[in-house]
């Protein structure tokens, strides 16, 4: 009986956030009622503050899932000894997979660092905690721009794959900007000769 219910549970939690992310693709979160989440999941309200106090909390979930699952993505990589281009790839993917959940949480009406999200696990498929403020602003870069071009990639019609934008983007990290440029296929830019 107890499995029953726990799925009842994951189902019904699966609706309330489908639905706050479909409502967010029109409106920012502090414009979003929980009558409005209810209606749209066609759940009670009494359920919904079973699970969650209030939309703020039910986003929190939403984006600790997402943490989490690249999280895992990361600890997978890890364990499996696998290079940075492997899990930028399987990053892409992932967002790939849930693309409106990422149009919205990397969209105007979000408001989720990515760069914090990356840089805690960053932390530890290293195997350890960096402290340096150079580090901080490497990876917030780096992260910060990764996001933005998730955020254009996703909204391509005609997109390249996630490895192919993933190994640009590693490009770019490694090699640097020019290095990235050529290997896109732009040859060189001429902002940068």
């Amino acid at each position: 009986m107890e499995a029953k219910s726990d799925r009842r549970v994951v189902m019904t939690k699966r609706l309330l956030k489908d639905a706050l992310i479909e409502l967010m693709r029109e409106k920012p979160l502090h414009a979003i009622s929980i009558k409005r989440i209810c209606e749209t999941a066609d759940v009670n309200r009494s359920t919904f503050y079973n699970h969650y106090d209030t939309q703020y909390a039910l986003y929190d979930d939403i984006l600790n899932d997402v943490s989490h699952d690249i999280g895992e993505i990361i600890k997978r990589a890890n364990d499996g000894g696998v290079n940075a281009l492997a899990v930028l790839t399987d990053i892409f993917q992932y967002a790939e997979d849930n693309r409106e959940l990422f149009l919205v949480i990397l969209g105007t009406n979000s408001n989720l660092n990515l760069g914090e999200v990356f840089t805690n696990n960053v932390d530890k498929f290293l195997k350890k905690e960096i402290n340096s403020e150079l580090y901080h602003y490497c990876t917030q870069f780096i992260a910060a721009g990764t996001a933005n071009i998730m955020w254009i990639w996703l909204n391509e019609e005609k997109r390249r794959s996630a490895k192919e934008v993933a190994t640009i983007i590693y490009a770019m990290m490694v090699f640097g900007i020019k290095k990235a440029a050529h290997f896109a296929g732009y040859g060189s830019l001429p902002l940068l000769k």
